[in-house]
C-alpha cells in the first residue's frame, strides 16, 4: 500500500471518530466540529443515502445540529479499497456500520480524497444504504 493510500485509510478512520464524538457530544465543550470542518476541501460535495446533495457549508448546519444528538452511537469503518490513485489525488471505498440502541446500519461509501496537504481533505463523498 502507497503512503498516499495509507493516508486516505488512516482519514477515514480518524474522520469517523470525529462524527461519533460530535454525534455523542451535547455541548460545544471542544473543537471536534472545527476539527471535523478542517478534513475537507473548501469545494466539497456530498451526496447522502438519500440522494441530497450538500456542499461544505450545508453539511457543516447539519453536523452542528446533530451535535449530541445520537449519544451512544458507535462508528466503525472497514473494507477500505483505493478504487483510484492519480497524482495526489485518491478515491477510495469503504464500509461504514452505524451502531445505536441495538440497530446497525450499513452503508458503503466512496471518497475522493485530495493529499496535496499535511491532513488528507476530502473533496467528494458518495454514501450508499446497504439494506
Amino acid at each position: 500500500m502507497t503512503s498516499l493510500a495509507q493516508e486516505a485509510k488512516h482519514s477515514v478512520v480518524v474522520l469517523h471518530q470525529l462524527i461519533e464524538r460530535i454525534f455523542n457530544q451535547s455541548e460545544d465543550t471542544d473543537d471536534s466540529i472545527e476539527l471535523f470542518l478542517s478534513h475537507f476541501h473548501p469545494d466539497f460535495k456530498m451526496v447522502t443515502p438519500q440522494g441530497k446533495q450538500l456542499d461544505l457549508n450545508a453539511m457543516e448546519v447539519l453536523f452542528r445540529q446533530l451535535r449530541g444528538q445520537r449519544e451512544g452511537m458507535r462508528i466503525a469503518t472497514s473494507e477500505h479499497a483505493i478504487i483510484s490513485q492519480q497524482s495526489q489525488e485518491v478515491t477510495i471505498q469503504y464500509r461504514e456500520l452505524q451502531m445505536m440502541n441495538g440497530n446497525n446500519q450499513s452503508r458503503i461509501s466512496l471518497a475522493v480524497l485530495d493529499c496535496t496537504t499535511s491532513i488528507p481533505r476530502w473533496r467528494y463523498l458518495q454514501e450508499t444504504l446497504v439494506l
